[in-house]
């Protein structure tokens, strides 16, 4: 019995061993203008078209950029970039590049870049559609009165 529940489990690894080879991931995120400059998306926020992004890894042990590729967002503010092969040894992040907009062109500091997982190795995680956190930049000067109104609204203590 114990010899055929080892010859399934290797059955069964052999069959998902093409897949952790010829690994492809799609990796989806969005990038966005925050017009009230709070670090965060709030009712203000809204979303860029043709912003610039990059999928960057870089070797645990040297940090030598290994890997490079970009993408740019469409209509809504989303990118959709493929990622071809197993990154299981490096430290990969999407980061923003560029913003199409002059006067929302400024990467917040806080939210310029986001980790990444791009290995199935060790992970248990067999889904090639991985999401990466939302990036943004600074409009140069904030929404006038509105934002004042809004910030107040997000970090009030209060019941409002």
């Amino acid at each position: 019995m114990a010899r055929i529940v080892l010859l399934l489990m290797a059955l069964s690894l052999i069959s998902i061993l093409p897949l952790l080879a010829t690994a492809m991931f799609h990796i989806k995120g969005c990038v966005y203008c925050d017009t009230c400059r709070a670090g965060f998306e709030t009712n203000a926020t809204f979303y860029i078209q043709g912003a610039k992004v990059g999928i960057r890894c870089q070797d645990r042990k040297t940090m030598d950029e290994v890997f490079y590729t970009e993408g740019v967002t469409d209509s809504t503010g989303t990118y959709n970039i493929m990622v071809e092969n197993d990154h299981h040894d490096n430290i990969c992040k999407t980061v923003l590049v560029s913003s199409p907009i002059s006067s929302c062109n400024t990467p917040d500091p806080g939210r310029n870049r986001s980790s990444i997982v791009l290995t199935h190795y060790k992970n248990g995680v067999l889904n090639h559609l991985h999401y990466a956190n939302a990036m943004g930049y600074f409009k140069d000067d904030p929404l006038p009165q509105y934002c004042h109104q809004l910030l107040k609204y997000y970090l009030s203590d209060s019941d409002v």
